[in-house]
């Protein structure tokens, strides 16, 4: 009985889908995804991006003073869209930490949660096998700080 339960739970765990969730620490996400590596492309001044490979996905997750705030999802060996399968599933692991998303009206492939930080999710524009999720608030920080950094 013992080995069933165990076998059960083991079983869960190995197809959970591939989802970091901003916020986490970088040990956090290692432990997800195991061991990953410093991206060759940065996508945030300031910052640090890694990449992950999970389930024929590929994560980049952006970190900024020890917490993820933004990753980007792209499905490996697929064309097209980045799959609303996929995006639901992203989208419902921040259930955890209480938050709802909803379409944004203004804007086509763009999903706004609730909650603070504000968060939002979004199909990379012209590059829709791309999903992306970042905390705003972070990101437009790091993006002011070089800004104003040029001016010197």
């Amino acid at each position: 009985m013992k080995s069933i339960l165990i076998t059960l739970v083991l079983t869960f765990f190995t197809f959970l889908p591939a989802q970091a969730r901003l916020g986490e620490t970088l040990q956090e996400i290692i432990q997800r995804f195991g061991t990953g590596e410093l991206s060759d492309m940065q996508r945030q001044p300031g910052a640090k991006t890694y990449k992950y490979l999970k389930d024929d996905i590929q994560i980049e997750v952006v970190i900024d003073q020890g917490k993820s705030i933004w990753e980007i999802y792209h499905r490996k060996n697929t064309s097209g869209q980045f799959p609303e399968a996929d995006i639901k599933n992203i989208l419902a692991g921040y259930k955890e930490q209480k938050r709802n998303w909803h379409v944004d009206r203004d804007a086509q492939n763009r999903w706004e949660a609730s909650g603070k930080p504000k968060f939002e999710a979004y199909l990379w524009p012209g590059h829709e096998d791309f999903f992306c999720v970042k905390d705003i608030a972070a990101c437009a920080a790091l993006d002011k700080a070089v800004g104003s950094s040029k001016a010197f």
